[in-house]
């Protein structure tokens, strides 16, 4: 399944432009501040002819350089200051991602004028950004109780509370926004993910197939479709998604690797390796996820599919030495080492393992594959060296035991043989190993 994290549908930054809305309020210009007295109810704040041209210049200077226009204003501030100037101030700080300081000036400007609803709206985005949802529901309640609630509202507490793991309460809140616009596809995008939250999958597919025939282009709806699909295991029309997305252009590297598994899963290798060339080809995708995949197609004994992948990684490592790290290093050498023997090329299986060697004398499972190599080879005494030397690896040595009786009964040194498998018994009992033991002693007698 895709794992997707909960993203917020407000934006890090405001435009430049958004607290001259104050400039359209009908009582621009008002010495007098009665208004600041009345209730929650509707409240604008009013701004004095000074702070009016204030207003206007900063918005001017903020175009070019905001931080001098961050400065120009915070000096105008004053507890007597309209709560307006608060809230340019905050507005000019989210842009700039300064949000503990922009969350003050919000708080600032609700304590000069409480009815303040762009205010108190932009507070509770700033408390959300800043992964505060105790606050950001304390923030929002006195819209939903004074009677000022929109969409907007209704739906930022449908984030929030989806966020904290309240998934009822979001649905709640995102079935109110949508009963306020019901063409709103954000808030029917929340209320698919609360029911996907609930494992409510089919009513989240539909839910997802009406907002997809809106908005097509949206890869997430794919991918939230999918991902239900998978749920309840239809893998078919989970592909059948993914491939709809990918051919639109819009599916996200990690989706379109997804797609290369599950096609893998299906026996489509063809198909697997279309999606993870595509997946692969962007540069922010993850080496580990690229080994993942070659490693999948080897399981299959796909060698050709895997080289492809591997070539990749490999191009990408000589143009960027530090794509892997050395744990990564040594399992493209082992994922080489399998591909080399799944082509049947022996020499480059070698050669790959000693390279591992090299790196790390005490790998025990490239002691144990070169062991293999000579002894498929019929290179009995250099596989029994291998396998002496892989058995002074503890967490190898009875695997390393039995690999050294096989070559032993292979040439027919059958007491040899019994004595490593009761050595290894004497480690780690196996059931196949018992039998394996017994059959010998038989042979023996």
């Amino acid at each position: 399944m895709i794992r997707k994290t909960i993203k917020s549908p407000w934006s890090s930054t405001l435009p430049l432009g958004i607290f001259l809305i104050i400039m359209l309020f009908p009582n621009i210009i008002a010495e007098a501040r009665d208004s600041e007295n009345s209730t929650l109810q509707n409240q604008e704040p009013t701004v004095s002819t000074h702070e009016a041209n204030l207003l206007k210049n900063v918005s001017e200077l903020a175009e070019s350089d905001i931080e001098k226009a961050i400065t120009l204003l915070s000096s105008e501030i004053t507890s007597e200051s309209s709560a307006a100037l608060d809230f340019a101030l905050g507005n000019l700080k989210f842009q700039q991602d300064q949000l503990e300081e922009a969350e003050n000036d919000f708080r600032t400007a609700l304590e000069k004028l409480p009815g303040f609803y762009l205010a108190r709206m932009n507070l509770v985005k700033v408390l959300i950004r800043e992964e505060k949802f105790t606050q950001a529901v304390e923030a929002i309640q006195p819209l939903l109780t004074s009677g000022q609630a929109d969409t907007e509202t209704y739906t930022l507490l449908g984030y929030i509370s989806l966020s904290q793991g309240r998934v009822t309460v979001a649905e709640t809140a995102y079935r109110q926004a949508l009963l306020l616009n019901p063409d709103d596809s954000n808030v029917s995008l929340g209320l698919a993910k609360c029911l996907m939250e609930q494992e409510r999958y089919h009513e989240t597919i539909k839910l997802l197939e009406n907002l997809v025939e809106k908005e097509p282009n949206r890869s997430e709806l794919w991918i939230l479709m999918a991902n239900s699909y998978l749920a309840i295991e239809n893998t078919q029309k989970a592909v059948v998604k993914l491939e709809s997305a990918r051919r639109l252009g819009i599916l996200s590297t990690e989706a379109l690797a997804t797609l290369g598994d599950l096609y893998l899963n299906s026996r489509q290798p063809e198909e697997a390796l279309t999606a993870y060339k595509e997946a692969f080809s962007h540069t922010a995708y993850s080496p580990d996820r690229l080994l993942r995949a070659t490693e999948a197609f080897l399981m299959i004994r796909k060698p050709e599919e895997a080289d492809t992948l591997l070539e990749q990684i490999k191009a990408t490592f000589r143009q960027n030495t530090s794509f892997l790290n050395n744990e990564q290093s040594i399992k493209l050498l082992r994922l080489e080492a399998q591909q080399a023997y799944l082509s049947g090329n022996r020499e480059a299986a070698e050669k790959a393992y000693k390279h591992i060697l090299e790196k790390n004398p005490l790998d025990g499972d490239a002691l144990l594959a070169i062991g293999d190599l000579h002894r498929e080879a019929g290179e009995m005494e250099e596989a029994i060296i291998s396998y002496e030397r892989a058995a002074r690896i503890s967490e190898k040595k009875t695997i390393a035991l039995v690999k050294q009786a096989q070559v032993e009964v292979e040439r027919e040194r059958y007491a040899q043989a019994v004595e490593l498998l009761q050595e290894a018994q004497s480690i780690d009992p196996q059931p196949n190993v018992a039998r394996y033991l017994e059959q010998i002693k038989r042979i023996l007698k």
